[in-house]
């Protein structure tokens, strides 16, 4: 039963890092448009 308990804590925590991770890469995808387009506009000034 302890098992369980430790493995459902566990497994939680694992979910959560992933969701994050996922969420960090989703917005990192998002900022590359933006930052392509940024350092175009920088060059040329």
């Amino acid at each position: 039963m302890i098992g369980f308990i430790f493995g459902l804590f566990i497994g939680a925590f694992i979910g959560v890092a992933l969701m994050c991770l996922c969420n960090a890469a989703s917005n990192a995808d998002k900022n590359i448009g933006n930052h392509k387009t940024s350092e175009e506009t920088k060059d040329d000034e």
